[in-house]
């Protein structure tokens, strides 16, 4: 894995841009300790950084082709490499070196820029073609791999992580409101947009093209489909599912440097590291993290026993809110933006674990948004069956099905069901997956800051992404939004926490041909009843013990609610009311009061409590320059 950095400039480069690049790149020392190189052309300066995994003494960047005609940095690892030199020989390349990142270079040179479609694996690069002057970025299908980037009329900077470009200009730390409430109406931000004013992230399955005598151009190469669907016997469904998985995870394997797995004793970790320990010549190395303050989010026990099993060298890590504030401000450097979920923390000190052992790791990530793990899903189908029961007027059926809601979800989840059971897909959707409950966002915010934003309206901007997915399931919609959105929050935890600590973070469950498999299943193989990844479950048996298919989704998250209950809880309520937090004038402070004291009198609104400290932690160290570059 690898950070990149550049800039493009339709008017020329020369020793200033240099010298900023080299900043930008320095910024990302950790995400390449062992290389790091740079190339200037007339109109582009490239810098790379290198953690070195395939090809250790072959692969330094930026790299050219024969003729140093086209010029690459890349970050990430291709698959299906071996498969495409072979056919690029074929047809009369020349490699001078055995990694992945040439095979690119001359994939561009016999396609064009049709070349990332004949890519699999995670992904992002900038190539610059100096015979036609032209810019190339391109991310792989998931976004596993970041790439940012911001522009004027004139050039464009770009970069693996958003604090380097912020390096190029102080305009840009400012914070893009419409992302603040994107951040807490949505749990997400939208279209591309980052936390920075003025920062842009280059979306999954994109590629941006500039030839510098005409404007710059963005368009997708990817998208699965949820309508076109397999009519496969579940035997068969379940085998397509099985074999599809192991092979991803043997070519996921391939590397020169040592190898394990993340094992939370979740049923997809575990199931990775199942599948990976056919395929390794020695024991396996396993990692897990557990918790100090509250055994119910610790899941130690089932990766265990999950070790046991498949017989692998187990490593765990121990995490408590010692030092938190200090820990909170370095995770947020890393991950250059606010946080929804307190999974980041752990991750970090899980990170920090791997990285003593092995320099490469997979993990079961993106299998909950693809086969509908989550338990709102089985919310969905229980919605979808009251509002059917509605619409056709079966009242014992209707009478039933709001028993069993009252039943799940209580009176008030009851209430608020009856509120939306007819509304659109879109705004059920919205509701189920929002950080703030629609009706308390405005609350959340002061009247100064509403006024700044009276023009925009987040849900337009939600529905009309949801328009692009090709179903009108319920379910499929859902993951459809998870896989384009939700899922980026999760895969940018995993490359910010591992790249803090200079490993390699795989993720399997996301090759595209499983994905697309995943798009093709029906929502009855994925959700069923009370059972939700239900397709999942099915490869499990045989390969994981019973007890990790059986066992209740728990989510890999730190017990902040028990930690806030001490001395941390009084120094988040002076952080959050503290003038300089009140000064910036985007929150209600009587609102605020109300959620600090439901979360520390009544352990409510925890993860509402979380994503406004994180907020405010973003604020110290990007806006106020409170924090150094961190290691």
């Amino acid at each position: 894995m690898c950070g990149i950095a550049g800039i493009v400039s339709r008017s020329g480069c020369g020793e200033s841009q240099l010298a900023i690049v080299e900043k930008m790149a320095e910024v990302m020392h950790h995400r390449g300790p062992d290389d790091h190189g740079a190339r200037q052309g007339a109109h582009y300066t490239f810098a790379h950084r290198r953690l070195s995994i395939i090809d250790l003494e072959g692969g330094h960047q930026p790299m050219s082709n024969e003729d140093g005609s086209v010029w690459l940095v890349y970050n990430g690892e291709i698959y299906n490499f071996q498969g495409l030199r072979q056919e690029l020989l074929q047809k009369g390349h020349i490699f001078r070196t055995g990694c992945d990142t040439e095979v690119i270079i001359h994939l561009y040179e016999e396609y064009g820029i049709d070349c990332v479609s004949r890519l699999n694996g995670m992904f992002a690069f900038a190539l610059f073609d100096e015979n036609r002057k032209l810019l190339f970025m391109a991310r792989d299908r998931a976004g596993i791999k970041p790439l940012y980037y911001s522009r004027n009329s004139g050039s464009l900077h770009f970069a693996s992580e958003a604090k380097a470009l912020v390096q190029t200009s102080p305009t840009l730390v400012a914070p893009d409101p419409r992302s603040v409430v994107d951040f807490f109406a949505l749990s997400l931000v939208q279209e591309g947009r980052t936390a920075f004013n003025g920062i842009d992230e280059l979306r999954p399955a994109h590629r941006l093209v500039w030839e510098l005598d005409r404007p710059p151009r963005l368009d997708r190469y990817w998208r699965p489909s949820y309508a076109l669907k397999l009519t496969l016997p579940e035997p068969e469904l379940t085998e397509a599912v099985a074999d599809l998985l192991d092979d991803a995870v043997s070519s996921h394997l391939v590397s020169d440097v040592p190898v394990g797995t993340y094992l939370s004793g979740g049923l997809d970790s575990s199931l990775v590291s199942a599948m990976a320990t056919n395929h390794m010549p020695g024991r396996l190395n396993t990692f897990s993290a557990g918790f100090v303050g509250s055994e119910s989010v610790d899941e130690r026990t089932y990766a265990r026993e999950v070790a046991e099993a498949i017989g692998s060298d187990h490593h765990e890590v121990e995490v408590g809110p010692d030092d938190f504030m200090e820990n909170l401000m370095r995770i947020i450097w890393h991950m250059d933006e606010p946080t929804l979920s307190p999974g980041v923390y752990p991750y970090y000190f899980l990170c920090g674990l791997v990285s003593k052992t092995v320099k490469v790791v997979l993990g079961g990530q993106g299998a909950d948004e693809m086969f509908a793990g989550y338990p709102r899903y089985r919310k969905a189908l229980l919605e979808d069956g009251l509002k059917s029961a509605l619409n056709g007027g079966h009242v014992f059926r209707l009478a039933t099905g709001l028993n069993e809601y009252r039943r799940r979800y209580g009176l008030g989840g009851l209430k608020n069901e009856l509120m939306r059971l007819n509304a659109p897909d879109e705004r059920r959707i919205y509701e189920i997956v929002s950080g703030f409950h629609p009706r308390r966002v405005p609350r959340l915010f002061s009247q100064e800051f509403k006024k700044t934003l009276s023009d925009y309206d987040p849900l337009e901007v939600f529905y009309r992404s949801l328009e692009e997915c090709d179903s009108d399931s319920l379910i499929d919609r859902m993951l459809f939004n998870d896989f384009h959105n939700m899922l980026a929050s999760i895969l940018r935890t995993e490359d910010r926490m591992s790249m803090a600590h200079s490993i390699e973070s795989r993720v399997p469950v996301l090759d595209y041909r499983l994905v697309e498999l995943a798009a093709s299943i029906p929502a009855e193989e994925k959700v069923r009843g009370d059972e939700p990844k239900l397709i999942l479950k099915l490869v499990g048996r045989g390969r994981v013990p019973e007890r990790i298919i059986t066992r209740r989704k728990q989510g890999f998250s730190a017990p902040i609610d028990s930690w806030l209950m001490g001395s941390l809880g009084n120094e988040m309520r002076e952080m959050l009311l503290s003038p300089r937090a009140l000064s910036r004038g985007y929150f209600s402070k009587p609102f605020l009061e109300q959620l600090i004291s439901r979360c520390l009198n009544d352990r409510k609104d925890v993860w509402r409590i979380w994503s406004l400290i994180t907020f405010e932690a973003w604020n110290r160290v990007f806006v106020d320059g409170e924090a150094p570059i961190w290691p």
